[in-house]
Formats: structure tokens, C-alpha cells, sequence
């Protein structure tokens, strides 16, 4: 059965389970459905919200793009976007209040791309050099980078005043990144999402796309073309940890305008799929982005237009999910993780 088969037959089995749930609450699964269309993009407002969560998703996705193809299956996304909320947040507020916007903005985006590569650095290196598993290294510092958040948030960075979660001070404006709309919470961070589509887009077609694909499948060909197994490990490991971090710093500056533990709120993990619904495509990340982040809000609207609990939504994401987790079997991909553990095991550098 082709992917694009598996794909149907998914889509289909989700939208016949998410009829039934509709319908055990005694709601017509057509106004639901149209509930939850008009939540997610029936008003500018909703529309912005939806792109407000798609943006970290993308971001995410679009930076595993070349570690799956070359088979590092890193999900260490959400620890990374994590850290490099902290580090973007620590940066902005050891700088004097009243220094220049564009110099807030820029420590706020460099420490939280380098927050997001110092999180994937050991096990990167890890990988490369130790041939330890980078999923279950990766896993287990996702855990490490959100108590460190936590911790960091009820000592060194805590808020002065009282509040019921521990959260940091608020950032100064000066540090927020601008709005894209006005009376919305779209920002200017939304501009990062096509450049890197076209980054990856260009990268895939380029003769250095070609040889990290061969390290997945041929990697002695892929060496006789001047890639060593631990570089592209490092270098792909790495790029998907500053896609995250920037992600993270963006959450903070760009939506949130501080910093609290759920910052990274799963966002890293669902890049991943999204990554995996969008068949590692640019194109088909933005739409799969999209698709989750309007699930997510449309949710609201669900609840609000029909009544229908919005968890129910959540439910059908998570089949959604599902589906994309059981599509990652495509044959690129397939082959991929076929070849897994070659790219580290010590190819001509």
C-alpha cells in the first residue's frame, strides 16, 4: 500500500471516528464540523490565531527536515524550543532596559538560536562520535531542559511579583517583536517561516540535499562525495536545534511576552509530525501546519458555535497524530530508518 493510500484511508478512518464521537454527544457532525471551521478561520482574529500557532510548528518541522532525510531521528524538539525560550528571555533581561529595540530583538533571536544548538549539541555529539541513540538521548533531555525551565523560573529568573505560576518578568516592549496586524497577536516572526521554507526547498534540490540523502540509504557513497557520517549528524542535529530555539524565543517575544513552563506547550513534538504529515516537503509542512494549528484553535470555536466539548477536538488531533505517525512509514522515510546508525558509524571524513 503506497503512502498516499495509507494517507486516505487514514484521513478517512478519522473523520468516520470523529463523526462518531460527534455524534455520542447527540450534535449533526456537518455543524461541528462547521464549528469548527469557522473557530479556526471564521473571523480575521480566529484566521491570526490560527497562524500564531502554526508558526513554532513549521519552524520545528521545517528544521527536521534534512535530519530525517539522512535518518538522525532526533525528537528532542520540544526541550530545545524550551531552552531557547530560557536563554532568549535571560539574554533580553541582562540587557539595560532602555537599549535600542533592534538590539533587544537581535540578543533575544541569537540567544535563543544558540540556546536551541547548545540543547542539541551533546547528543549530536553523543551520536556522532558514541553511537548513543539520539531518540532516547534526546527524549531524556527534553525532560532535563523542562526542570531546568522550571527551576530557573522559581529562582534566577522569577517575576518579583506574586503570581499563581512562576513565571519571568514581563519582557520590555522594546524587546517584543512587532505585530504583523494590529488588535491581533500575529507578529513579524511569521516572515521566518517561508525564508526557511525556501532555505530547505533550495537545500533539497542542491547537490548537498542529494549526498544527505545518500548517507541515509548508500553512506560509502556518500563519503566518496565528501560526507562523513558524524558531520552530517552534527550538522543536522544542530540546524533542528536552532529551528527550535527560534521557535522558542518567538513564543516568547513574539506571543507571550514572558516566559512560564508550558512555553513549549508540545509544540515541539507536533513539529516533528507535522514534519512527518508534510512528507518532509516544504509545501507540505506549511499545509500540515496549518491543518494542526486550526485544529487547535478551531477547537474553541467547536465549543462555543455547537456546545460539543472541545476536548473532542483534541481527540480528533490526536487521531490525526496518529495517522501521520503511521504515514511516516513512506519509502523514503522507511528507507531512512532502514539505514539508521550509519551516518554515525565512521565514514571517510
Amino acid at each position: 500500500m503506497s503512502a498516499a493510500v495509507r494517507l486516505g484511508v487514514g484521513a478517512l478512518a478519522v473523520a468516520g471516528l470523529g463523526s462518531a464521537l460527534v455524534g455520542v454527544t447527540g450534535a449533526d457532525p456537518l455543524s461541528a464540523l462547521a464549528g469548527l471551521v469557522e473557530g479556526a478561520v471564521g473571523e480575521r482574529y480566529t484566521l491570526s490565531e490560527t497562524v500564531v500557532s502554526a508558526i513554532p510548528m513549521a519552524l520545528v518541522a521545517l528544521g527536521m527536515v534534512p535530519a530525517l532525510r539522512s535518518g538522525v531521528f532526533t525528537i528532542g524538539s520540544e526541550g530545545q524550543l524550551a531552552i531557547g525560550a530560557l536563554a532568549a528571555t535571560a539574554a533580553i533581561q541582562a540587557l539595560p532596559a532602555g537599549a535600542p529595540p533592534p538590539s533587544l530583538i537581535a540578543a533575544g533571536a541569537v540567544a535563543g538560536l544558540l540556546g536551541g544548538v547548545a540543547w542539541a549539541a551533546a547528543p549530536a555529539l553523543l551520536r556522532a562520535y558514541g553511537r548513543v541513540n539520539e531518540i532516547l538521548s534526546t527524549l531524556l533531555l527534553n525532560y532535563v531542559a523542562g526542570f531546568l525551565l522550571l527551576w530557573s523560573l522559581r529562582t534566577w529568573l522569577a517575576t518579583a511579583e506574586i503570581v499563581p505560576i512562576p513565571q519571568s518578568a514581563a519582557l520590555p516592549d522594546a524587546a517584543l517583536v512587532p505585530k504583523l496586524i494590529e488588535g491581533t497577536r500575529l507578529h513579524w516572526g511569521l516572515a521566518a517561516v517561508p525564508v526557511l521554507a525556501l532555505g530547505i526547498a533550495w537545500w533539497l534540490r542542491s547537490p548537498a540535499g542529494l549526498r544527505y540523502r545518500l548517507i541515509a540509504t548508500h553512506p560509502p557513497l556518500a563519503a566518496r562525495l565528501g560526507l562523513a557520517g558524524p558531520r552530517a549528524v552534527l550538522a543536522t542535529m544542530l540546524l533542528a536545534g536552532a529551528t527550535a530555539g527560534l521557535a522558542g524565543w518567538l513564543q516568547v517575544a513574539g506571543v507571550a511576552g514572558t516566559l512560564y513552563p508550558g512555553v513549549a506547550g508540545g509544540l515541539g513534538f507536533t513539529g516533528i509530525l507535522v514534519a512527518l504529515l508534510g512528507a518532509l516537503r516544504p509545501a507540505g509542512i506549511l499545509a500540515a501546519a496549518f491543518f494542526l494549528a486550526a485544529l487547535r484553535t478551531g477547537a474553541d470555536g467547536l465549543q462555543a458555535g455547537t456546545g460539543i466539548p472541545s476536548a473532542i477536538a483534541i481527540v480528533i488531533q490526536g487521531l490525526v497524530l496518529l495517522v501521520a505517525a503511521l504515514a511516516a512509514a513512506t519509502p523514503s522515510l522507511r528507507s531512512a530508518a532502514g539505514a539508521r546508525g550509519r551516518p554515525g558509524e565512521g565514514t571517510a571524513r
